[in-house]
């Protein structure tokens, strides 16, 4: 046993010597992706010297633009996400160079970068959001526990990836970091095949780092094949003389370029393409990519106006018949001129029915408008001023008018607060009202926010913000790392939002309601 136990520990060094090796001495490669709005990103490792141009290719049609930035010169050059686990199969020792190793990875970081530290069992538990704080990181890092607890690796890393990774809204480097022993306690669940599938869908670098012991080698290999899916490197912990090295083949990455690919208009329909990089060393590097999808705005036909009835002169009255001799009285001319004015009558009617639908039909069709509060209820609200509940009794007792077509008015003053709510499209359980005047913050944490969704880790800690002006709301993204988004559309600047709209906030979705 103890010759079989050398063997595997053999060769278990000698993957570790071969991921190094691979890692100096590979080619250009593409490490990652990202799609937005207009253009889309391609992140080359191992490209050497930052070269003037890169001539891209899309299908058979070639790139309009391309500009390559190496992520060390972004004002966010990478974010990294070490998940650890901290269960008690991990050893003393390991904890140790475990803890020297994070060490590491925060003292030499980028300026800029951002690194979020949690630690998985059954589930993910966030530490610290990421932060280039090197005091937050190093007080995480010493705050650490470990529990005695079961590790769902695979349900861990695809929940992960199926939710914050997929969305993938921003244009940043991103890399995630696994520290464990392989170990995965759960039977049921994703399987490997399905993780790996969705590896290969998402793009992100997995590196992995092995605590060893006697009994999980094969947890180990599996764990391992994660980094290779992806194209990178896999570590052993086996020596607290190693941790150097791991630290500069991670910081390897500081040398990855960005290329902002601007594809032709008649390319962006969202639709995944192959392109092909080619650096002017020769290297031919290709992947398949989604295609930015152009927005066109919608023609919205107008609401026909009725064409205007053309006013008719009226018809000179007859000239009174010279007197002659008793005949018989004419009656044809009289009928005509009546039967005129009764035709013209009921047209000029008919015309106004007609206008009169048209712009009822328009006001029904319009967002609520905002009126004044009358006088007795604007002093009651600013008597009031000061006291949340007694607005919001006001606010209840008249937030909204019959307007007597069935439709709701809404009361407007400059002066006014409104109450909003926010409810969980799939929860509706999940129900939070606010007044607000001016901005009210939504985010996962409550101190920092009057609104705390504090329930979905997609959800950045200061998300969105939502504010009112002149009777209008509106929605602003507070730069979130999974993007806020109106009706199924991501919102890139302030925009204005109405009663019943879906918010989207990460994975959460939201009905906005005005009361």
């Amino acid at each position: 046993m103890g010759k079989l136990r050398n063997v595997l520990f053999g060769m278990l060094a000698g993957c570790f010597v071969f991921g190094m090796a691979a890692y100096a001495d590979g080619g250009a490669a593409i490490a990652e992706t990202y799609t937005g709005d207009t253009d889309f990103s391609v992140y080359v490792k191992n490209a050497g010297t930052v070269p003037d141009t890169v001539d891209v290719q899309i299908a058979t049609a070639k790139a309009d633009s391309v500009k390559v930035q190496p992520v060390s010169e972004l004002d966010v050059p990478m974010r990294t996400l070490v998940l650890l686990d901290n269960s008690l199969s991990i050893s003393s020792g390991d904890r140790e160079r475990i803890a020297q190793l994070l060490q590491n990875l925060i003292s030499d970081r980028l300026n800029g970068e951002e690194i979020s530290i949690a630690v998985f069992g059954e589930e993910i538990q966030v530490l610290t959001d990421y932060t280039s704080d090197y005091g937050i990181l190093k007080k995480t890092i010493d705050s650490i526990a470990y529990q005695d607890q079961e590790t769902y690796l695979t349900d861990v890393l695809y929940g992960l990836l199926d939710g914050e990774y997929r969305q993938g809204a921003e244009d940043v480097y991103r890399r995630i970091l696994i520290i464990s022993d392989g170990v995965d306690n759960k039977s049921l669940g994703y399987t490997k095949e399905e993780l790996y599938a969705l590896l290969k869908e998402v793009r992100i670098p997995v590196y992995t780092i092995g605590c060893t012991n006697k009994k999980n080698n094969e947890e180990l290999e599996n764990m391992f094949a994660l980094s290779r899916m992806t194209g990178v490197d896999y570590f052993p912990l086996e020596d607290i003389t190693e941790i150097l090295d791991i630290t500069d083949y991670l910081n390897r990455d500081r040398e990855i370029l960005r290329l902002s690919v601007v594809p032709p208009e008649e390319l962006m329909d969202g639709s995944r393409k192959m392109v092909k990089v080619m650096l002017p060393d020769g290297a031919a590097l290709s992947a398949e990519i989604t295609m930015p999808q152009q927005i066109f705005a919608k023609d919205t036909e107008a609401e026909p106006e009725p064409e205007p009835v053309a006013e008719s002169e009226p018809a000179a009255e007859p000239e009174p018949a010279a007197e002659t001799e008793p005949a018989a009285e004419e009656a044809v001319p009289r009928t005509g001129y009546l039967s005129f004015i009764l035709t013209g009558g009921v047209a000029v009617l008919a015309a106004a029915v007609l206008i009169a639908a048209v712009i009822l039909r328009k006001k029904r069709n319009r967002e609520p408008e905002f009126e004044p509060l009358d006088d007795a209820l604007l002093e009651d609200m600013q008597n009031s001023a000061g006291s949340t509940a007694a607005v919001t009794e006001i606010l209840t007792a008249s937030a909204g008018r019959d307007s007597g077509d069935g439709s709701t008015v809404m009361i407007w003053n400059p002066n006014t607060a409104y109450q909003i709510v926010l409810t969980d499209a799939h929860s509706p359980a999940k129900s939070y009202r606010v007044p607000l005047s001016g901005v009210v913050t939504i985010g996962r944490k409550a101190e920092l926010c009057d609104i705390a969704l504090d329930y979905d880790k997609s959800v950045s800690a200061k998300h969105c913000e939502i504010s009112v002006r002149s009777g209008k709301f509106y929605a602003r993204d507070l730069q979130s790392s999974n993007g806020t988004y109106l009706n199924g559309s991501r919102i890139l600047s302030e925009t204005e939002i109405f009663s019943g709209n879906i918010l989207k906030f990460g994975r959460l979705e939201m009905r906005f309601e005005v009361r």
